[in-house]
């Protein structure tokens, strides 16, 4: 059902709230279908691993959904983006070097990067400052 609903391709993100305001958001990779007709999702899940999920199981973790953000590139290129994917399977997550957001930017542009924990880095540097020149 959610697979259709939100018309997911091979290689498209699938971004989730992972906090109560929204404010941390989870990303996924829809893979395809497998040969038995089961839609699959990659995740880097946080304290353990880039892992392979039944699509049911992760909407049922996931019921609300932030957005989805479509592969950009044509068929051959969705197909490398899935091999990236299953490439870094079992490949230990870590919250400043290698979450679900640099798994997925990675998946699909081939950049390891995270745009939250740049903001969280940010945001902490920014309090620091201010916190030195309040001391002053």
């Amino acid at each position: 059902m959610e697979i259709k609903h939100y018309k997911l391709k091979p290689g498209d993100r699938i971004v989730a709230p992972k906090s109560l305001a929204g404010i941390i958001q989870h990303h996924a990779v829809y893979l395809g279908t497998d040969h038995r007709g089961q839609d699959l999702i990659a995740e880097n899940v946080y304290g353990k691993f880039v892992a392979v999920v039944n699509a049911k199981k992760f909407f049922d973790e996931y019921p609300q959904i932030t957005r989805v953000e479509a592969f950009k590139g044509n068929d051959f290129e969705r197909r490398g983006a899935v091999e990236r994917a299953l490439k870094l399977l079992g490949k230990p997550y870590s919250l400043i070097n290698f979450n679900c957001e640099h798994f997925a930017n990675y998946v699909q542009h081939g950049k390891v990067e995270s745009f939250q924990v740049n903001r969280g880095i940010l945001a902490l540097f920014a309090i620091v400052v201010v916190g030195l020149i309040l001391n002053d």
